[in-house]
């Protein structure tokens, strides 16, 4: 069926709670309104085995959202036997957080993946990326990377009118990647505002939900950033498991793992209570797995582990979703040299930033001259609006369904 002619009635599973992870929104909401597709969504939160047994056949295709598999693979692995057992419907899974985590293990999300009989994995890696870390799954890798959602992320106001020149909020990265890149370029900002004459707002530890982001975003002049993903992407966890059981040793006192009862549980909360639980946690009276991980220092594991690892074949690394709506609201993003999916051109898309930053100084003086700026987040955001929305990316999804 050529793309485009008639819809496709898509059994879409998402795993839905709490969160203020605004692509796993912005996903949904591209099939909700896509002409390709006719959705219904069921939440793997509450969903029973017995009823998706119901459904799958019911429909022409069926697909797994990032969050069916990014944080936790417990969900996964109760309803992968039973779409294992479909008789016609193809299966689509999108992959989250493709890195080699200690509490994803890849080796068991690929296990999976097989078990599923999955026919096409949607990587948002570069396509050599994907095809290294799932290959041998059997199914069809594609690449596709994250967008703009241009309901949501709008262009803000006039440059002149924002009050910040640069803004950031988000996590530290974790050590345990291999990668201190974004928690440097974080560091040396905040700094160095200052001597640059930037008004700043940076936060390492908070993350708003999809509006407060856009609103946010929308009073920057700017921000900065890298590529996410990391050099050490492996389709086994040899390298993670070596890296997790040092820290394991480490600690001392009670610890809430990421695997534990009560972690799942805390999924059914509401976001405010998650937040101050959170709070809670970081005071480190009980300790909870992931935080005490991301405080472990970089420089220790690099010495031990990463200095002594090849970097994968591959290029590990890409864009993120945080780039698209920085494009879309046209705000400047100051960014660490690389690929980023091959989307976004360096001093064209973003202002680039050296490796080392050798060229920082002069990548500020770049962004401080709002001629220059305008022209840069005009380009982005003209080139992103007519090849990278959400809108493509389920074109495309559609298109390699029609393929098989």
């Amino acid at each position: 069926m050529p793309v485009g002619v008639g819809r496709l009635k898509a059994l879409v599973l998402t795993l839905d709670y709490a969160h203020r992870v605004s692509f796993y929104d912005d996903w949904s909401d591209a099939f909700r309104a896509s002409p390709q597709f006719d959705c219904h969504f069921n939440n793997i939160l509450n969903l029973k085995t017995a009823d998706l047994a119901r459904q799958v056949d019911q429909h022409d295709v069926l697909v797994m959202l990032h969050s069916c598999n990014s944080d936790t693979l417990g969900y996964f692995a109760a309803l992968a036997p039973v779409l294992a057992q479909r008789k016609h419907a193809k299966l689509l899974s999108f992959v989250g957080n493709e890195y080699n985590s200690p509490y994803v293990s890849t080796a068991t999300r690929n296990a999976l993946l097989c078990e599923a009989r999955v026919d096409l994995i949607a990587t948002q890696l570069l396509w050599e990326a994907g095809e290294y870390l799932y290959g041998a799954t059997g199914a069809r890798v594609i690449a596709v990377p994250h967008a703009l959602n241009p309901v949501a992320f709008r262009p803000g106001p006039d440059h002149r009118n924002r009050a910040l020149d640069i803004g950031v909020k988000g996590y530290k990265y974790p050590a345990f990647l291999g990668d201190d890149d974004r928690n440097q370029m974080i560091e040396r900002f905040q700094r160095d505002a200052a001597r640059f004459g930037l008004k700043v707002s940076i936060s390492e530890d908070q993350r708003l939900d999809r509006e407060g982001w856009a609103r946010f975003l929308g009073d920057c002049r700017g921000t900065i950033s890298t590529e996410v993903g990391s050099w050490f992407i492996e389709p086994d966890d040899t390298l993670i498991s070596r890296i997790h059981e040092h820290i394991k040793a480490k600690r001392t006192g009670i610890v809430i793992t990421s695997d534990s009862i009560l972690r799942r549980a805390a999924r059914r909360l509401p976001m405010s209570l998650k937040a101050s639980l959170w709070k809670l946690l970081k005071l480190g009276i009980v300790k909870f797995e992931i935080l005490d991980d991301f405080n472990a220092p970089f420089n220790e594991l690099d010495e031990l582990f990463f200095k002594q690892t090849p970097r994968a074949p591959v290029y590990g690394k890409t864009v993120s979703s945080r780039h698209f709506d920085a494009a879309g609201t046209k705000t400047c993003q100051l960014m660490q040299r690389g690929r980023y999916g091959d989307i976004f051109e360096a001093d064209r898309h973003y202002i680039a930033i050296d490796p080392g930053f050798g060229n920082l100084d002069e990548a500020v003086q770049k962004f401080k001259d709002a001629g220059l700026r305008q022209k840069i987040v005009d380009d982005c955001y003209e080139h992103i609006l007519s090849s990278h929305t959400y809108a493509h990316r389920t074109r495309s999804v559609r298109a390699a369904f029609d393929d098989l």
